[in-house]
């Protein structure tokens, strides 16, 4: 039940973030496959092509990440529910980092590594879609 809950979880991620871009006048397109570094291409009008890993968290603890791609053009976007996941009426959180900035937000332990909501929380990664335009 965990593994399809997180795959619930991804996917709507996914989703969201892609309506957000297409909001904001980006074109987007969404790859889809079970293992995959890259979940969306995104053409913004003058810059040109983007990537994105999208990682969801239904609740306040932390991202699994372990990084395998890190390009100027690639991005990491973290969405939490905030412990909410089926209320439609709240929210998610959003956090936009570049790859080349992910690395210093990681937290390695024993076989597991990843970014922890509590260092995002409120921080200038929230809410930053501007960074997508700005390389």
């Amino acid at each position: 039940m965990i593994e399809k809950e997180t795959q619930n979880t991804n996917l709507a991620s996914e989703f969201l973030v892609a309506s957000h871009l297409f909001r904001l006048g980006y074109s987007v397109t969404v790859t889809f496959g079970h293992t995959k570094e890259v979940d969306l291409i995104v053409n913004i009008p003058g810059k040109g092509l983007i990537t994105i890993d999208v990682k969801g968290l239904a609740g306040k603890t932390n991202w699994p990440i372990l990084p395998k791609l890190i390009k100027d053009n690639h991005f990491y976007i973290l969405v939490t529910y905030l412990n909410k996941f089926v209320d439609i009426n709240t929210m998610p959180e959003f956090y936009i980092i570049p790859s080349s900035e992910i690395e210093q937000l990681i937290t390695y332990w024993k076989n597991r590594s990843g970014i922890t909501y509590k260092m995002l929380k409120g921080g200038k990664y929230k809410d930053a879609w501007h960074l997508l335009t700005v390389r």
